[in-house]
C-alpha cells in the first residue's frame, strides 16, 4: 500500500491515478444503489465547498461545524474544510423534531469550536437556519451539496488545489462523549490520521481491490475513520447502508456482504448479535466466506457472539477479530483474532508494534503481566488533545512512566496483559475495592451473566460498589422471563457472587427489560446505577424483584457460615440464603417513567410495552424500538383510550422517544366527561323479559320481511307510473301548447316516487315499532324483529331518496314525521336512526350519523343483545363524530371529527369533546346567533334548488333518450343496451353542466378565503356540491375508479396530476373544495377536507399515500408521507412512515389505459347478463295468465341475482390470479364491479342483521365459523375473509387488501367478538377480542416483520451509532 503524509494527499493521488474508480457507494433499504462518487468527483466537490468557504472569509484554523443527514454529501464538506486548513468539526446532525433539546447541545457544540458556519445539505440547511431564529445558535448554515464545480486551472491554481496539509495541523475535531464525562473535542492531526489509515491497511490487508461493507455512521470515529478515511486511503471500496435501515432490517447488512462479496466488515457486538438473531428467525442461511475480516470493535465484546459468527456465517474463526481504541487515539490502537482467555475475555491484539507500545499501569507503575491496571498509550496515533481543555489534555494525554521515553495517553480503561496479547477489562472508575483488595465488576457480571443466562441477559448485569465492604448488583431478565416461577432469582444470583468470589452482596435488583441506564457507546454507567440503588430511588415501576442485607442483618441461612469481617461488618462465605426477596407485581413494575395519569387504569409504560413488548428502551426513538405503521396506529389509539389525548398522525416525528411523549401526555391528559348512573348499570337491571326465538324463526320471518320491503319500493313507484301514465293519455289528446304544459309535469316523476317512498317509510315505521323506547332486548326477539323491519327499510331508503334529500329541509321534515325531536334551524347533515331517542336542540348542525343503539354480547348470554337510549344534542352545537347512546351533548359544545362520545356520557357546555373516547379539549367558541331571516331564504332556496334539478335531468335524460334511438339499431337487445346506456350518459352531460356551473358560480376560489363566509358563498357553494353529487351518482357506479374522474375534476378546478391515483374522488373532491387542494404523484383514498379554519394556502399531498377516512385540515402539507386511516391530519408531515416498497414509475399502459379498456369489457360482460333474464321477463309478460307471469318474472329476478354473484366471484377470482403490476391495474375495476352489484342489488342490504347472511358470505367464499351479525359495510375479497366464532359487525369495514402508493396487498383478514361502529380492518388484519371499537383501525398483523427487536442488554447501545 503506497504510503501518503496527509489524507489529501491521498485524495489528490487517487483523483490523478484513478479518476473515475468509484470509491464510496451508498445503497437503499432493499440494497439498491442511490449514489455513487468517485475519486475525481469527490476532489471536484471539495473544491466547490473550499472555494465557497474562502469567498465567505474563512482563513486556515478556523472552525466549521459538519452536519450532514446519512449519505455521501458529509464528505464534500470534510474535505472541503481540509483543503486549506480549516478544522471541521464532525457531528451528529440536530433532529429536527427536538430542536428544544437539541439546538442547545448543538449551540454547546459550536461554542466550544468557536465555529462560524455550519455545513450541511441545501434541504437540512435551510431547515436549520429557519429554525436557528428561534434558537439561536451563532452560526450561519451553509448547503454544499449545490454548489457549482469549477474546474481547475492548470496556470494559477487556487490555494486549496494544492495544499496538502502540514502533518502537525489539526485535520479535524471528532466530538466524543465518553462514559465518565461531558463530551470532549479530540484534536487529531493530519499525522494522526494518516499513521491510523495506513496502520489500518497495513493491519487488515486493505488493498485496491479490497471492498468494505459497512452501516457504521460517519459521525462515529469507527464508521468516520475506520470506513470513509481508510477506504480513501488504501484506494479501495466502501458500500454504506444508513444505519436506521440496518436497524430496521437487520438482513440488510448480510445482504450488502453478499451482493457485493465484500472482504471487510466492522460493527459492534451488538449488531452482529442482532443479525443472528433476526437469521435465526427468518430461518435463512448466508455465506461469508468471502470476508477476509469481519471485526468486532466499539464495545466489549462477547465469546458466544464470536464463536457464534465463525459457525452460522461461515467466516473462518482466524478471520474474525477484535479491536481497540478510542477516539483519543483517532480510532485504532490495536486488533487480532478474536481469541478468548479463560475467563472469556475476548483478545483484542498485541500490545507492541513499530508504532505502538501499550503498558498496563498499577499506581504509576508498569504492571506485571497478568495483573489488571489501567491500560497506557504510546503511538504517534494518539490525537494531539482535547480542544480548548489545556489542563484535562495535560492529565489525560501528558503521563510519566518510569523506565520510558516520552508522554503517555491515559486511556482510563484497565486491561491486562497475557503472552503479548491485551485483554480490555472495564474502566478504572468502576472498580470494586473492598479490604485493600481489587475486583473488577466485569468478572462478576460475566459469572452471573454465564451462571444465570437462561434467565438475565447477558450485557445487562451490572456491579458495583455498594459500601466499602459490600458490592450491590443489578441485572435484567429475559424476553421470556416468569417471574412466578424465579421469584428467588435475587437471592440466587447473590448466593452465588458470594459462594463464587467471596463478597458480601448488599442488595440485588432484578430491572425491568430497557431500565439499566447506558452510555451513547452502549457502555454500562455503573456509576448512575450505583448511586440510583444506594439512594433507594429506582421507582418500584421499574423493578421486578429486590433482594437486600442491611447492616447488622445476618441473613438466614440454610448451610455456610457468616462471619464478620476486619471492619466489624458482615461478610458472606459461600452460603446457600434463603432469605424472601421482595416481589413487585406486574401491575405497579411495567413503567420506568413514573406515570403522572391518575385517572388512567394502566400505566404509559404498561401500554407501550403491550405493542413494542418487554424489550422496548424508553430514552430511544421509537425508530429504535421498532415502530411500524401498526404500532403506530395501535399506540395512538391506545392513549386516545387510556389518556384522553389525540395523537397528531405524526406524532413520533413530534415526540420523538417514549419519554418525550410521556412527558407531553403529563401535561395534556384530558380530562372524562362523567356518565349517567343508569347506563352504568349491569344487566340485570334491565327489563329483557321478551319471547325469544329460534334461529330458523327468526330467519323465516327475516325473509318474509325481506319480500315485503321489495313490495314496498315498488308500490312507491305506483304514484309516478299512474303520473307517466297519466301524461301520455292527456297528451294524446291535448292540443300541442296545452300537451307542452302538460309534458312539464313529466320531470316530477322521480320527486314523486321519493316522496312517496317517504311516506311508505314514516307509515311502516309507525304501524310496525310505534315509538322507539329506551330498553334492551336480545336479538332472537320480536323486538329485534320490529326494529329489523324499520332499520332495513330505511337503509335502503337511504340508499336511494336519503342522499338527495341531506342539507334541505326536506330530510328535516321526514325526521320529524318519523318521530325526531328537532329544532326548525338544526342543520341535519348525515342520517339519523331510532328517531324518536333523538333530540336536536336549535342551531345545531349534525355532520354524522345519529345512531341510538349499541350492541353488545357476552359468553354468558344466549344470544347478543341490542341497547336503545336517547341522544340528545344543544343549541349551537357541532356535531361531527359517534355519539353514543344515552350521551348529552351541551349547548355550544363541539364533537370533533373521528372522535366517539361514550355512551352516557355528559358533555358540559361550551366544549370541545375529542378523542375516542372522548375527552374535554377545552373550550369551543360558540356559533353566533344566525340570522333567521337569511337561513330561512336559504333554506328555501335549497329546496327549490333540488325540485329544479329534477327538471334538468330529465331534459338531458331526454336528449340522451332521443339520441340513442337515433343512433343505436334496431335489433333484439337494443332496449336493454338503451337503458344501460342512459344513466351514465346523462350522469357525464350533467357532470359537464357541473364544471360550467362551478366557474360560473363559483369561479376560482382564492385557498385564503373563507371556505362558507357569506350566504352567498353557503348557497353557491351547496348548488354546485348538490348538482356534482348527483350527478356523479349514476356515472359513478360504471367507471367508480376509472382516470375519466381526474380529467372532470381538473377540468372543475383541482390541482391534480395523472399519475395520481384517486380513490373514490365525487365523493372528496366537491367543486367547492377543488381549488383548496394539489395532488401530485399520490394515492387519495376517500378522505374528508376540514375547511373550517382558513388555512392561508392550498393541502397539498406529494409523493404520498393517504388512507381511508382521513381528515385533512386547511392549509395542510402532506410531503413523502403515509398517512394510516381513521387519521386527523392537522399540521404538516413531512417523511412519515414513508413504505418500505419503492414507488413504481407510472406506466401509461398498465397504469392509465389498460384499466379502461378493461372497465369497458366488464361492462359488456354485464350488459351480456342481462340478456338471459330480458329473455324469460318477455316471455313472461307475453303470457295470458298471470301465475305464469308473475313466477316468470320471480324467475327472471332469481336468475339476474345469481349471475351477478356468479361474476361477483369469477372477477374477484380473477384478482387473486393476476400477477403484481396487472392485479393492481385489475383491482380498481373489481372495486367497482363490487360497488355496483351492491348497489344494484339490495337484497344484500336486506340479508344485513339476519341468520342468512353467513351462507350468502360463505357462498361468496367467506369463511364463517360460527354465528355472523352483519351491519357493516360492503365487503370486498370474500375469500379472503375469515369469521370466527360469534361475531357481531356494526357499521365497519372489513377488506382483504390494502392499496397505497407502494401498490397492492390482498392477503386474509380475521374477525372475532363485536365490532363496534367506525372500525377499519385491511388486509393481513386481525381483529379479535370480545369487543373492538369505535373509530379503531387495524392494520396487517405481520406490518413490524422487519421491525427492531434488539436486545440492547446483550448487544449494546445503538445510540452509539446514532451519534457516535
Amino acid at each position: 500500500m503506497k504510503i501518503f503524509s496527509t489524507i489529501l494527499e491521498a485524495l489528490s493521488h487517487h483523483a490523478t491515478e484513478t479518476p473515475d474508480k468509484v470509491v464510496f457507494t451508498w445503497v437503499d433499504n432493499k440494497c439498491h444503489e442511490q449514489n455513487k462518487i468517485t475519486f475525481k468527483q469527490l476532489e471536484e466537490a471539495s473544491n466547490a465547498v473550499a472555494a465557497h468557504l474562502l469567498k465567505l472569509g474563512c482563513k486556515k484554523g478556523d472552525r466549521v461545524m459538519v452536519a450532514y443527514p446519512f449519505g455521501l454529501e458529509f464528505l464534500a464538506g470534510m474535505f472541503g474544510a481540509m483543503k486549506f486548513g480549516v478544522i471541521p468539526c464532525s457531528i451528529y446532525p440536530p433532529n429536527p423534531n427536538q430542536l428544544k433539546t437539541e439546538m442547545p447541545k448543538f449551540r454547546g457544540l459550536a461554542e466550544d469550536a468557536g465555529a462560524k458556519y455550519a455545513l450541511s445539505t441545501k434541504a437540512f440547511a435551510t431547515v436549520m437556519a429557519t429554525s436557528s431564529i428561534l434558537y439561536k445558535t451563532g452560526v450561519k448554515w451553509i448547503g454544499t451539496d449545490r454548489l457549482p464545480i469549477k474546474k481547475k486551472h492548470s496556470n494559477k491554481p487556487n490555494a486549496y488545489e494544492t495544499y496538502m496539509g502540514e502533518p502537525n495541523d489539526i485535520c479535524f475535531i471528532q466530538y466524543t462523549s465518553g462514559s465518565t464525562g461531558r463530551p470532549k473535542g479530540v484534536m487529531i492531526t493530519h499525522h494522526n490520521l494518516a499513521e491510523n489509515c495506513r496502520e489500518i491497511g497495513d493491519s487488515i490487508n486493505l488493498t485496491p481491490t479490497s471492498l468494505t461493507a459497512s452501516w457504521v455512521p460517519q459521525y462515529h470515529d469507527m464508521g468516520l475513520v475506520g470506513g470513509f478515511m481508510a477506504t480513501l486511503y488504501a484506494g479501495d471500496q466502501l458500500v454504506m447502508s444508513s444505519p436506521l435501515d440496518f436497524l430496521a432490517k437487520p438482513l440488510l447488512w448480510a445482504d450488502l456482504i453478499e451482493k457485493y462479496q465484500a472482504t471487510h466488515t466492522c460493527a459492534p457486538n451488538f449488531a452482529y448479535a442482532l443479525l443472528l438473531k433476526r437469521l435465526k428467525q427468518a430461518n435463512r442461511k448466508y455465506d461469508w466466506s468471502c470476508v477476509q475480516y469481519a471485526m468486532f470493535g466499539a464495545e466489549p465484546t462477547q465469546q458466544s457472539v464470536v464463536e457464534e459468527v465463525a459457525t452460522t456465517l461461515a467466516v473462518k474463526p482466524e478471520n474474525v477479530y477484535n479491536l481497540y481504541g478510542l477516539a483519543e487515539s483517532v480510532v485504532w490502537l490495536t486488533g487480532g483474532p478474536a481469541v478468548p482467555d479463560t475467563k472469556g475475555l475476548v483478545c483484542c491484539g498485541k500490545v507492541d508494534s513499530p508504532t505502538l507500545k501499550l503498558r498496563i499501569v498499577q499506581d504509576g507503575k508498569e504492571a506485571e503481566e497478568g495483573h489488571v491496571g489501567t491500560i497506557w498509550v504510546q503511538s504517534p496515533r494518539v490525537a494531539a488533545g482535547y480542544f480548548g481543555q489545556p489542563e484535562l489534555t495535560r492529565c489525560t494525554f501528558s503521563n510519566v512512566l518510569p523506565n520510558y521515553d516520552g508522554t503517555w495517553l491515559d486511556t482510563g480503561d484497565l486491561g491486562k496483559v497475557v503472552d503479548g496479547q491485551l485483554y480490555v477489562t472495564g474502566r478504572v472508575k468502576d472498580v470494586i475495592i473492598i479490604n485493600g483488595k481489587n475486583y473488577y465488576p466485569t468478572d462478576v457480571e460475566l459469572s452471573v451473566d454465564s451462571t444465570f443466562g437462561h434467565l438475565v441477559r447477558p450485557g445487562r448485569t451490572t456491579a458495583f460498589q455498594y459500601r466499602e465492604d459490600s458490592i450491590g448488583i443489578t441485572a435484567e431478565p429475559r424476553k421470556d422471563f416468569d417471574k412466578s416461577a424465579n421469584k428467588h432469582l435475587a437471592i440466587q444470583i447473590a448466593n452465588h457472587v458470594s459462594q463464587a468470589h467471596g463478597l458480601f452482596v448488599s442488595e440485588v435488583v432484578v430491572l425491568k427489560p430497557g431500565v439499566t441506564p447506558k452510555t451513547t457507546s452502549g457502555k454500562l454507567k455503573r456509576s448512575e446505577v450505583r448511586q440510583t440503588t444506594v439512594a433507594n430511588d429506582w421507582k418500584t415501576s421499574s423493578m421486578i424483584l429486590r433482594f437486600q442485607r442491611h447492616d447488622g442483618a445476618i441473613p438466614l441461612e440454610k448451610e455456610g457460615v457468616v462471619k464478620k469481617s476486619s471492619k466489624g461488618n458482615l461478610m458472606a462465605q459461600p452460603c446457600s440464603v434463603v432469605t424472601e426477596a421482595t416481589e413487585f407485581e406486574s401491575s405497579e413494575q411495567l413503567n420506568p417513567i413514573e406515570s403522572h395519569f391518575t385517572t388512567s387504569p394502566k400505566h404509559f409504560q404498561s401500554l407501550v410495552i403491550s405493542i413494542f413488548g418487554s424489550e422496548v428502551d424508553t430514552s430511544k426513538s421509537w425508530a429504535e424500538n421498532g415502530m411500524t405503521s401498526l404500532k403506530s396506529v395501535e399506540l395512538r389509539n391506545s392513549v386516545e383510550e387510556e389518556f384522553h389525548v389525540v395523537l397528531p398522525v405524526n406524532f413520533e416525528q413530534l415526540y420523538t422517544t417514549p419519554v418525550e411523549l410521556h412527558e407531553f401526555l403529563a401535561s395534556s391528559e384530558g380530562k372524562c366527561f362523567p356518565k349517567q348512573n343508569k347506563y352504568n348499570q349491569p344487566d340485570s337491571d334491565w327489563n329483557s323479559s321478551r319471547s325469544r326465538l329460534g334461529k330458523v324463526q327468526l330467519g323465516v320471518i327475516q325473509a318474509l320481511g325481506s319480500t315485503l320491503i321489495l313490495l314496498l319500493v315498488l308500490l312507491s313507484g305506483v304514484p309516478s307510473y299512474f303520473l307517466v301514465s297519466w301524461v301520455l293519455d292527456q297528451c294524446a289528446s291535448a292540443e300541442d301548447r296545452e300537451c307542452q304544459i302538460i309534458w312539464g309535469l313529466m320531470p316530477m316523476t322521480f320527486p314523486l316516487f321519493l316522496l312517496s317512498f317517504s311516506l311508505v317509510v314514516v307509515l311502516f315505521k309507525v304501524c310496525v315499532v310505534g315509538k322507539y323506547l329506551p330498553m334492551k332486548f336480545g336479538l332472537l326477539s320480536w323486538d329485534y324483529i320490529r326494529w329489523w323491519y324499520v332499520d332495513r327499510l330505511v337503509e335502503v331508503w337511504e340508499s336511494i331518496v336519503g342522499q338527495f334529500l341531506l342539507e334541505t329541509k326536506f330530510i328535516w321534515i321526514f325526521y320529524r314525521l318519523l318521530g325526531a325531536d328537532l329544532a326548525w334551524s338544526a342543520k341535519i347533515e348525515s342520517y339519523v336512526r331510532e328517531f324518536d331517542l333523538v333530540k336536536v336542540d336549535s342551531n345545531a348542525t349534525i355532520a354524522h350519523p345519529l345512531k341510538c343503539r349499541k350492541f353488545s354480547q357476552s359468553l354468558e348470554e344466549a344470544s347478543p343483545k341490542m341497547t336503545f337510549y336517547p341522544i340528545v344534542v344543544g343549541k349551537n352545537c357541532k356535531v361531527s363524530g359517534m355519539i353514543g347512546p344515552g350521551a348529552k351533548i351541551g349547548d355550544g359544545s363541539k364533537v370533533e371529527k373521528l372522535s366517539a362520545v361514550e355512551e352516557g356520557a355528559l358533555v358540559p357546555n361550551g366544549v370541545v369533546a375529542r378523542g375516542n373516547p372522548a375527552y374535554n379539549a377545552g373550550s369551543f367558541k360558540q356559533h353566533q346567533e344566525s340570522n333567521v331571516l337569511a337561513e330561512s331564504v336559504l333554506d328555501v332556496f335549497k329546496m327549490v334548488w333540488a325540485i329544479s334539478e329534477a327538471y334538468h335531468f330529465f331534459s338531458l335524460s331526454s336528449l340522451v333518450h332521443f339520441t340513442l334511438n337515433s343512433v343505436l339499431p334496431s335489433w333484439r337487445y337494443g332496449g336493454v343496451l338503451h337503458w344501460l346506456l342512459l344513466f351514465p350518459l346523462t350522469s357525464f352531460l350533467a357532470l359537464l353542466t357541473s364544471i360550467a356551473l362551478k366557474w360560473i358560480l363559483i369561479g376560482k376560489r382564492d385557498p385564503s378565503d373563507e371556505y362558507e363566509g357569506s350566504h352567498y358563498r353557503r348557497a353557491t357553494n351547496w348548488a354546485c356540491d348538490f348538482h356534482f353529487r348527483v350527478a356523479a351518482w349514476t356515472l359513478a357506479p360504471f367507471f367508480g375508479q376509472s382516470r375519466l374522474w381526474t380529467i372532470i375534476l381538473y377540468l372543475h378546478g383541482l390541482d391534480v396530476d395523472i399519475e395520481s391515483n384517486l380513490n373514490n374522488p365525487y365523493f372528496i373532491f366537491f367543486p367547492s373544495k377543488v381549488d383548496f387542494v394539489k395532488v401530485r404523484k399520490s394515492f387519495v383514498a376517500t378522505i374528508s377536507l376540514d375547511l373550517t379554519e382558513r388555512g392561508g394556502s392550498k393541502i397539498e399531498i406529494i409523493n404520498s399515500s393517504v388512507g381511508y377516512n382521513v381528515n385533512v385540515h386547511a392549509g395542510v402539507k402532506i410531503m413523502k408521507s403515509k398517512i394510516p386511516p381513521r387519521s386527523d391530519v392537522s399540521d404538516s408531515v413531512y417523511n412519515l412512515n414513508q413504505s418500505r416498497k419503492a414507488q413504481k414509475p407510472t406506466s401509461l399502459i398498465m397504469d392509465l389505459f389498460l384499466p379502461e379498456v378493461l372497465q369497458l369489457l366488464l361492462n359488456v360482460v354485464i350488459f351480456a347478463s342481462f340478456i338471459p333474464t330480458y329473455e324469460i321477463g318477455l316471455a313472461a309478460t307475453e303470457s295470458s295468465s298471470i301465475a305464469i307471469a308473475a313466477s316468470g318474472l320471480a324467475a327472471a329476478f332469481v336468475l339476474q341475482l345469481f349471475l351477478w354473484v356468479l361474476l361477483t366471484r369469477l372477477v374477484e377470482r380473477l384478482l387473486l390470479i393476476l400477477p403484481g403490476r396487472a392485479q393492481q391495474s385489475f383491482f380498481g375495476i373489481y372495486i367497482n364491479h363490487v360497488w355496483l352489484f351492491n348497489v344494484g342489488n339490495w337484497l344484500v342490504l336486506l340479508l344485513y342483521g339476519t341468520p342468512m347472511f353467513a351462507y350468502y358470505a360463505r357462498m361468496m367464499g367467506a369463511e364463517v365459523d360460527g354465528d355472523l351479525w352483519y351491519f357493516g359495510n360492503a365487503l370486498y375479497e370474500y375469500s379472503k375473509l375469515h369469521f370466527k366464532g360469534s361475531v357481531i359487525v356494526d357499521s365497519s369495514s372489513l377488506n382483504g387488501h390494502y392499496i397505497d402508493c407502494s401498490g397492492l396487498t390482498i392477503d386474509d383478514t380475521y374477525v372475532s367478538g363485536l365490532i363496534h361502529p367506525g372500525c377499519f380492518a385491511v388486509a393481513g388484519a386481525a381483529v379479535s377480542g370480545p369487543e373492538t371499537g369505535p373509530w379503531k383501525v387495524f392494520l396487517r398483523t405481520d406490518d413490524n416483520k422487519d421491525s427492531v427487536d434488539v436486545e440492547w442488554g446483550s448487544e449494546g447501545s445503538s445510540q452509539e451509532i446514532l451519534e457516535g
